[in-house]
């Protein structure tokens, strides 16, 4: 008898370190996706041209990406790559005007580690959230205008400086912290309050995609360049990411409309 409560309470403990284990494990691969060494890739701009440090793994070919937002839910789209206000936009946005609340959630589209962030105070002193996050293959995603973040990213934003008017230069995050294909990255997105904006609210979200790894082709002139000196670090390497999207998504967001009332659907980078 005692042989045999002796056996069964040395299974018990082996099941219950085996459970702890089994655990851990698990929520170690919720958090990270990828495991970290000191191979990974790093991508860093150099003032002229990405470099990148490490070996990079080869990306998805074909790349093809789930929407962070669904598209279901979307009224129309800002296109990458035109000018608006008054500024060069390499990034795009996906615009929800037939909303009343900014409950929409934004996930991430491949795994990746969080390049750079910043948060800032714009319209009426609602606080924005702006980030990039880049797989190591050498593919960069872009967010800006989270107002309701992930509790794993509030912490970071946290961290950061508030950029006052509107103010959103960047500070790179070390340590690295990584997110998760599909992983939440915001539950709210735009402002709440918004003057002008469609039932005095605006809720959208930016979302640019970069090919780290080559320029995308389009020819900027000397004096477009004197203007926007940042071309180089984004803009050569912005991509329609309309093209990228799984279907049915893809032909979604192409069948919405360029809300823009000046540039409306007119691109460099989409044809």
């Amino acid at each position: 008898m005692h042989k045999r409560k002796t056996i069964f309470l040395i299974t018990a403990i082996f099941l219950i370190i085996a459970g702890a284990v089994f655990f851990h494990l698990q929520n170690r691969d919720d958090k990270f996706s990828f495991s970290p060494n000191n191979n990974e890739a790093s991508w860093t701009f150099d003032g002229k041209s990405w470099q990148v440090r490490g070996a990079p793994p080869p990306c998805p070919d074909p790349l093809t990406l789930p929407s962070p937002v669904d598209i279901n839910l979307v009224s129309g789209i800002l296109y990458p790559g035109q000018d608006r206000g008054n500024d060069y936009k390499p990034h795009g946005a996906f615009r929800f005007d037939n909303r009343d609340t900014n409950d929409i959630e934004v996930r991430a589209i491949m795994d990746g580690y969080i390049l750079k962030a910043s948060r800032y105070e714009d319209f009426g002193g609602e606080i924005q959230n702006f980030m990039f996050y880049v797989n190591p293959c050498g593919i960069m995603i872009m967010h800006d205008h989270f107002l309701t973040p992930s509790p794993k990213l509030q912490e970071i934003f946290d961290k950061l400086p508030i950029g006052q008017n509107g103010d959103s230069r960047t500070t790179y995050i070390e340590p690295k912290v990584y997110v998760k294909k599909g992983e939440i990255l915001a539950t709210e997105i735009g402002y709440r309050n918004f003057p002008g904006g469609y039932k005095n609210k605006n809720i959208g979200v930016d979302f640019g995609l970069y090919d780290l790894r080559k320029t995308n082709g389009v020819n900027y002139d000397s004096s477009f360049r004197t203007k926007f000196p940042m071309i180089d670090e984004y803009g050569t390497h912005a991509v329609c990411w309309l093209d990228y999207l799984e279907e049915p998504g893809r032909s979604l967001v192409r069948s919405l409309p360029g809300v823009d009332g000046r540039s409306g659907a007119s691109s460099d980078y989409c044809k």
